[in-house]
């Protein structure tokens, strides 16, 4: 191997580490929504140079969970009320599309993978209500696998990875005196159990309105998360007072 193959390959490899350490600290929130990525401080972290940092900024740029700044860097995307929106409408729209068309499409292999995830979400979420947006997004994803395009699916995985944050910060917080962790635990994994009834018996109509339900109680929840945190933006009150 030349010179300039092994020195590709080890750029190749440096960014690829910097994309999943990065990825990850900010999808468990490590860096927080709109933190500074020091590139100085990541360069000695990761012994890389900066040209492998950089392109993995630019990569989580492309996935919306960073923001690069004109001569001045990057820092973790943040979270804002016209994000929101958008983001909640996308949401539902794929999944509405993957779990309808997982109900139509999916296998008998296809539908014991997904109960193998629908029982590892119960299990893990009474255990633990912190696992709960992992495990989540593991179901879901496992509907969309069998949903039959590649290019929805793919969409939709990015989605899932988006509201890892958001499903974060609310996952052990009360957002009403009637709702707690354990009893919002218990209220998706009965939804989850409907989700999968109706793609087992291949109801479509059933799924597509079971996903877009799901959905809404997630948005609620963000929403209700944001509204009661001091200074809350007048329009995500009026967000969360119409949904």
């Amino acid at each position: 191997m030349s010179a300039r193959a092994r020195q590709g390959l080890r750029r190749g490899t440096g960014r690829e580490v910097a994309y999943q350490m990065l990825r990850a600290r900010i999808l468990d929130l490590t860096l927080e929504p709109g933190a500074p990525l020091d590139e100085a401080v990541l360069v000695r972290e990761l012994q890389l140079s900066r040209t492998p940092l950089r392109e993995a900024f630019v990569r989580l740029a492309s996935e919306n969970l960073v923001e690069l700044l004109p001569n001045r860097g990057a820092r973790v995307a943040e979270i804002t009320v016209t994000q929101l929106s958008q983001y909640f409408e996308a949401l539902a729209l794929m999944q509405r599309a993957t779990h309808r068309w997982a109900a139509t499409r999916r296998s008998a292999k296809d539908l014991r993978e997904i109960a193998v995830h629908r029982d590892a979400f119960a299990n893990g979420a009474r255990q633990d209500t912190v696992k709960i947006p992992a495990l989540n997004r593991a179901f879901h994803a496992a509907i969309a696998a069998c949903c039959g395009n590649g290019h929805v699916t793919k969409i939709y995985h990015e989605l899932l990875d988006q509201g890892l944050r958001l499903a974060r910060l609310t996952v052990d917080r009360e957002t009403s005196s009637a709702d707690t962790p354990e009893m919002h635990a218990e209220t998706l994994i009965a939804e989850h159990a409907a989700i999968f009834d109706a793609i087992a018996r291949q109801d479509a109509e059933a799924a597509d309105h079971l996903a877009a339900s799901h959905n809404d109680l997630f948005r609620r929840r963000v929403y209700e998360y944001f509204v009661n945190r001091r200074n809350a933006p007048a329009d995500l009150v009026t967000l969360a007072a119409s949904g």
